[in-house]
């Protein structure tokens, strides 16, 4: 991020971009992306989309690197706290998959962000499973968890070759992050009153996505939304109709209620 709140990425190649191509190659089929064959509007919008996931897998990073920092301090068991650590090079690698499909629509959009939107997760030495717990089931529970299928929804849709092998490789790597979160839970020790608290969070959490899903109006008439772009055109670009996401958003979100309200946390 720069002096004005520029989210802005950097590379530093050589022995760290060997380092990672060894463990994450990216054989895609780059270079196929042609801008000039959508309108203007909708190639800006998805310079946007691309640009803002970008930031998300960035700042989901941050926030899986905090949890790893959460699990060695509760003595999370080794193969755990090795798992998420992990997961924290598949999300650079998700970072750098959104910058290069971004550059290759054009570049990047101008996106500042505020500097608490990097900051890891909160740990209170008070109570420090508890903490861990939200951070576990904001991220992974309910992030990572949604995200999958509606990924898997978009990567089935998408209407491009290089899009949906940039898709299907997400899709891959964001189901375990998901697991984790209920890998957690299957270990932690909680008490009734961390679940009450781990309550609230799950609420706010799944209030946040839900109202995402309320606020979403296009929809879809002869093959065109509402804002007049080809369907044919947003799959290609990588993302979604309304009318296609909500009902994966809705079905999840309710599966995702239904296994915490299982481990005891109060959603309703």
């Amino acid at each position: 991020m720069t002096s004005d709140g520029l989210f802005a990425l950097s590379w530093l190649g050589g022995g760290a971009e060997r380092a990672v191509r060894r463990r994450r190659p990216l054989d895609l089929p780059w270079g196929t992306l042609r801008p000039g064959e959508y309108e203007p509007a909708l190639l800006d919008r998805a310079r946007l989309a691309w640009t803002d996931g970008c930031f998300v897998e960035y700042a989901t990073a941050v926030q899986l690197a905090g949890i790893v920092q959460g699990l060695l301090a509760v003595g999370a068991p080794v193969d755990l706290v090795g798992m998420a650590g992990d997961f924290v090079a598949d999300e650079m690698l998700h970072v750098e998959l959104h910058a290069r499909v971004v550059a290759e629509l054009g570049g990047a959009v101008p996106y500042r962000v505020a500097p608490a939107a990097l900051a890891p997760p909160p740990f209170d030495p008070a109570h420090p499973m508890r903490s861990v717990a939200a951070a576990v089931l904001r991220t992974c529970c309910v992030g990572e968890s949604l995200s999958v299928p509606l990924l898997a929804a978009t990567r089935n849709a998408a209407g491009h070759p290089l899009v949906e092998a940039v898709l299907a490789r997400l899709v891959e790597d964001e189901g375990p992050h998901a697991q984790l979160g209920w890998l957690f839970f299957e270990w932690a020790e909680l008490d009734d009153a961390d679940r009450m608290a781990l309550g609230a969070v799950a609420r706010a959490e799944l209030e946040a996505a839900a109202q995402l899903g309320a606020t979403a109006r296009s929809v879809v008439t002869d093959g065109v939304t509402s804002e007049g772009w080809s369907v044919a055109d947003i799959r290609a670009l990588g993302w979604l109709d309304t009318e296609s996401w909500r009902p994966v958003a809705e079905r999840t979100l309710g599966q995702v209620r239904r296994r915490l309200e299982g481990l005891g946390i109060p959603t309703g």
